[in-house]
């Protein structure tokens, strides 16, 4: 691909240093410095499609587009209404007229909107704090687990001991990345039928299995069947409408999209801390599905405080791609609910690397195997697994593989150099792996200590996404 112009996206440096061209006290003469020359012959919408607001702090231009007839965006544009520029966009649009004038937003003043849109923005805003304190669904810290006596803190591995290194490395190899606790079934494959009737929401065309949009089609598309699978499997029931589904971390809330496209009559509750752009709630208004929207934590949400939960028949709990300590508390919220009505739950897990013992729900079935000091390593060592890109892992060959562990249990010195431990990429993907398995045993562990049917899918190749594993759980109600 040709490399843009350097007049579109970056101002020409004028002199040797770099620096010299950078911001000055006088700020407004410095933007002046790299706005585009005005003219009445030249129209501004020729100008440029960047910004030519000067970012001091970067040190660089803004990169956000501007606006039709103005040679800045929507965010910078309140800060270079001169009287030369006035007379042009009085001429050639609206920026200056009362209802369309950028005005400071009241609750964060860093950014900008329009006057005539101020009251909508206001109830999206992310800086808007809902209060949900008097309201039966929230209980602070409901979701959190009871904190172990143990302080531990995260250390990079670069600072670990070496020989406590080797270790850990040395009991992950003997684990293995098999689970321990239940099996690990493959999902079903995604014809072109399953795609064709999911197609008005994948918003894709027939491309390439490559791109990005066609991959989170293909996620989508197999974790409902995972999940509808699952729930005929353990409830005997065709058909999951009349269900309550509660997507925590919902996002944009697609998952819960793609679900309600696939059958109808069912109640959605969407859980997440910040507001998304492009949300699946326009989706649910057009359809006129029943969906609640919380904006709130996940560790504070009590599902059974919600009045329109009791009226359905299950509550089924998903999750995709829900990030470290977040899948501990969406568990220990599922294990709640179920004391009041039968309940499913599917999480696409994620990034293991982020999980934290404070929230960590799988603390017995780890201290089996594991010391309490080893968790952070675990952690960061899991991240081993989506680190590397595929086609440079020997996956297939599993005979190299098995070589490469027996070399390394019978003599990890021979990996070590300079007092530093080198493993192989095949070494290193195998070893995240095991991490990541201990992990999701120790939940697994807790969720059947709980009484659930637990099980383990994994619902697309690893090169549709790294991180395929999904975690399905059943439990009827307890009486």
């Amino acid at each position: 691909m040709a490399e843009p112009h350097p007049s579109i996206l970056e101002p020409v440096c004028l002199s040797g240093n770099a620096e010299e061209n950078g911001p000055t006290e006088n700020n407004t003469t410095e933007n002046e410095a790299f706005k585009p020359s005005l003219s009445d012959n030249s129209p501004l919408e020729t100008q440029g499609v960047t910004c030519a607001h000067y970012v001091a702090r970067k040190k660089r231009r803004c990169k956000l587009q501007s606006l039709k007839h103005s040679t800045y965006c929507a965010e910078h544009v309140i800060h270079h209404v001169t009287d030369k520029t006035r007379h042009v966009t009085d001429k050639t649009s609206h920026v200056n007229q009362p209802e369309n004038e950028h005005v400071p937003c009241p609750l964060d003043p860093a950014h900008f909107i329009q006057r005539s849109k101020l009251a909508k923005h206001l109830k999206v805003c992310n800086a808007n704090k809902f209060v949900y304190t008097d309201q039966l669904y929230y209980k602070e810290n409901v979701n959190v687990p009871e904190k172990s006596a143990d302080s531990l803190s995260r250390q990079p591995l670069s600072a670990l001991p070496l020989q406590d290194l080797i270790d850990t490395c040395t009991v992950l190899a003997r684990y293995g990345a098999d689970s321990k606790v239940c099996g690990v079934k493959r999902g079903g494959e995604i014809s072109e039928e399953d795609l064709a009737f999911y197609r008005p929401l994948s918003r894709t065309q027939g491309e390439q299995l490559g791109s990005t949009a066609h991959k989170h089609a293909v996620q989508q598309v197999a974790l409902v069947k995972a999940f509808q699978a699952f729930h005929k499997q353990h409830t005997g029931e065709d058909s999951m409408s009349g269900n309550c589904f509660v997507e925590l971390g919902a996002g944009k809330g697609n998952l819960s999209q793609w679900f309600d496209f696939s059958e109808k009559g069912s109640f959605y509750v969407l859980v997440d801390r910040q507001m998304c752009r492009r949300k699946a709630d326009v989706y649910f208004k057009k359809e006129e599905t029943n969906y609640v929207r919380l904006k709130m934590d996940i560790k504070d949400v009590d599902i059974w405080g919600i009045s329109q939960v009791s009226g359905c028949r299950n509550v089924c709990v998903t999750c995709k791609h829900l990030c470290g300590g977040a899948t501990d508390l969406a568990l220990v919220a599922a294990s709640r609910i179920v004391h009041h009505k039968p309940t499913s739950v599917l999480i696409a897990l994620c990034c293991h690397h982020l999980c934290s013992w404070d929230t960590f729900t799988g603390k017995s079935y780890f201290l089996k195997h594991f010391q309490s000091t080893q968790f952070y390593t675990l952690c960061s060592m899991a991240a081993w697994a989506t680190c590397f890109k595929m086609e440079t892992i020997e996956t297939a060959n599993q005979e190299y593989l098995d070589k490469q562990i027996e070399l390394f249990l019978n003599n990890p010195c021979q990996f070590v150099e300079n007092d530093h431990l080198v493993l192989n990429k095949t070494l290193q993907w195998h070893l995240g792996r095991c991490a990541k398995t201990v992990l999701n045993d120790s939940r697994a562990v807790y969720m059947r200590d709980m009484g659930f049917h637990v099980e383990f899918v994994t619902y697309v190749e690893v090169g549709i996404s790294p991180e395929n594993t999904a975690f399905l759980c059943y439990k009827d109600r307890t009486c």
